[in-house]
C-alpha cells in the first residue's frame, strides 16, 4: 500500500481536514508537525497562542493514533528548515506523496514553494488541499473575474456559491490498524510552557466541538444582541480554535445553518449575524490572498502609507498597558494583557483609538495585538486594523471616529465590564466609573492623557490635508 505524510499547520483536526481525507483514501498515512519557534518569534505570535498550539498538536497526535497513524514531531527553528525536514520525513517512510492545507499569507507560500521543490527533486508528489477557508481563496469573484475589495458585495457572492455547493464536511478517516502511541510535544518551546494559559483556554479539537455545539444550542440566536456588551459571555469563544485548525469554518457553518431553520440567511438574526461575521474572516483571507503585500506592512489603500503618523513611544506605551485614563479604553487593553483576549467591541474601540485619537501609526497596534492574542490570525487582525484605520478594505470612513465615552455609555452603561477589569474603579459609581476625571477623579487612575475634541480635530485635518 502506498505511504503517504500528512503535514499538519494550521489545521489541528481530525474531522473536515481535507488534507488528511484525501491521504486516508489514497494509502496509509503518517503525521508530520514541525514546530518552528524562530519564525513564530519573527511572526510576533503570543505566549498565549504557542502554548496553545503546542496542546493542540498533543491533542491531535493522540486522535490520529487511535486511528492507527503514526506522528512525527519534529522541533525546528524557521521556515527555512521545511524543506530538509520534510523531505528526511518523507524519506523516512518511504512516501510516495506528501499532503496538506494551504495556508494565505506569503511567508507561508514562499515555505511551501521551497518544499514542493525539494520534494520534487526526490522524486515525490505534492498534494494540496485548502482547509482553512470554506470557500477557496479566489473562488468568489465579480462576474468580470476581479476579487472583490468590499464586503456586502462578496458576501452576496459568497452566499451564493455556499447554496450551490452546499455546506458539507469531510468525515474522520477510517482507522487504518490498530491504536498506536501518539506523540507529544516538549513541555517547554523557546521558553514558553505548554501547559501556559491552559485554565482558561482548553485546547484541542475535541474542546473546539463542545464549545461549538453549546454556543449553538444554547447562545446563537441571542448573538446579535449580546455580542457588544463585553460584561456578559455572548460570542462563542471559537476564535481560537479557528486561528489553530482545530474546528474548521464549515463545521461553524454547519452547526449556524443547522441552528437556523436549515438557512444560511434570512432566518434567526442571532444566527443570521455570527454567520455574517464567519463571512467577514473568509473576505479578509481572501483580501490577503489577492494582495500578498498586506503580509508585509503595506496598507490596501496605498496612499495611506505616507500619512504622517505620531511617533510618541510614551502615548503607545501607556495605550499598552491601559493607562490613557479613558476606562473602556483602559478596560480592554488590560482584558487582552491578563487574559490573551479581547472582546471584539472593544478591539474596534481600542484601535480607533490608537489610529484615530492618537493617529498612532496602526501598524503598532497591529503587531502589539499579535504578540498578545491567543486567537491571532494575520489575516483578521490586519483586515480588523485596517478597517478601523480607514487604510485598507471596506474601512470605516477616515471622519468616523468611535468616541470612547459614547461607546462605553452603549455596550458598558453600568460599567461592570470596567469596573472588573480596571481594580482601581471597582469601588466607583454608575457616573464616576465611566468618566471619572468628571467627579473629582480617582486614587491611583490616570486622568485622560488627551482631549478627545481636540485630538479628533487634529486627526481630521491631517487626513483632509494628505487626501486634498
Amino acid at each position: 500500500m502506498p505511504q503517504h505524510l500528512v503535514w499538519f499547520r494550521s489545521d489541528l483536526r481530525t474531522l473536515d481536514n481535507p488534507a488528511l481525507f484525501a491521504a486516508s483514501q489514497q494509502g496509509q498515512v503518517t503525521g508530520l508537525f514541525l514546530l518552528t519557534p524562530e519564525q513564530w518569534r519573527v511572526h510576533g505570535i503570543s505566549d498565549y497562542k504557542i502554548a496553545f498550539m503546542l496542546r493542540s498538536i498533543d491533542v491531535a497526535s493522540q486522535h490520529l493514533a487511535k486511528l492507527g497513524i503514526e506522528t512525527q514531531i519534529v522541533l525546528g527553528s524557521d521556515f527555512g528548515d521545511a524543506p530538509s525536514q520534510v523531505l528526511e520525513a518523507a524519506k523516512s517512510i518511504n512516501a510516495t506523496k506528501v499532503f496538506w492545507n494551504d495556508e494565505v499569507a506569503i511567508d507561508e507560500q514562499r515555505r511551501d514553494t521551497r518544499v514542493t521543490s525539494a520534494l520534487a527533486d526526490a522524486g515525490i508528489a505534492v498534494e494540496r488541499h485548502q482547509g482553512f477557508t470554506s470557500l477557496p481563496p479566489g473562488s468568489v469573484r465579480k462576474p468580470d473575474g476581479s476579487p472583490y475589495s468590499v464586503f456586502t458585495p462578496f458576501k452576496k457572492r459568497w452566499f451564493a456559491h455556499c447554496i450551490d455547493r452546499g455546506v458539507h464536511c469531510l468525515p474522520r478517516p477510517e482507522p487504518q490498524g490498530s491504536p498506536v502511541a501518539g506523540a507529544a510535544t516538549p513541555a517547554v518551546v523557546d521558553g514558553v510552557s505548554k501547559s501556559f494559559g491552559e485554565d482558561r483556554w482548553p485546547s484541542g479539537e475535541a474542546n473546539a466541538l463542545t464549545t461549538l455545539q453549546e454556543f449553538a444550542a444554547e447562545k446563537i440566536r441571542d448573538y446579535e444582541s449580546e455580542r457588544d456588551l463585553p460584561n456578559l459571555q455572548g460570542t462563542s469563544q471559537l476564535s481560537p480554535h479557528l486561528a489553530a485548525g482545530t474546528i474548521s469554518a464549515n463545521q461553524c457553518l454547519e452547526a449556524a445553518y443547522q441552528h437556523n431553520d436549515h438557512r444560511l440567511f434570512g432566518g434567526n438574526p442571532g444566527a443570521d449575524t455570527w454567520i455574517s461575521e464567519l463571512v467577514w474572516r473568509e473576505f479578509y483571507n481572501h483580501i490577503l490572498a489577492e494582495h500578498p503585500r498586506l503580509a508585509t506592512g503595506h496598507a490596501f489603500k496605498k496612499e495611506t502609507d505616507a500619512l504622517p503618523w505620531n511617533l510618541s513611544k510614551e502615548q503607545l506605551q501607556r495605550w499598552q498597558q491601559g493607562e490613557t485614563g479613558f476606562p473602556f479604553v483602559d478596560a480592554g487593553m488590560r482584558q487582552l494583557n491578563s487574559t490573551g483576549w479581547m472582546h471584539n467591541r472593544l478591539r474596534m474601540v481600542t484601535a480607533q483609538f490608537l489610529a484615530k485619537h492618537l493617529f498612532l501609526d496602526w501598524r503598532l497596534g497591529e503587531s502589539y495585538f499579535m504578540a498578545r492574542l491567543v486567537d491571532g490570525d494575520f489575516a483578521a487582525n490586519n483586515g480588523g486594523w485596517q478597517w478601523s484605520a480607514s487604510t485598507g478594505t471596506d474601512a470605516v470612513p477616515y471622519f468616523r471616529i468611535f468616541n470612547p465615552i459614547r461607546q462605553a455609555e452603549r455596550f458598558d452603561p453600568n460599567g461592570d465590564f470596567v469596573r472588573r477589569m480596571i481594580p482601581e474603579l471597582a469601588g466607583a459609581d454608575k457616573k464616576q466609573v465611566l468618566e471619572p476625571w468628571k467627579y473629582g477623579g480617582v486614587d491611583g487612575y490616570p486622568a485622560p492623557m488627551i482631549d478627545l475634541s481636540t485630538a479628533r480635530d487634529q486627526t481630521l485635518a491631517v487626513w483632509k490635508l494628505a487626501r486634498s
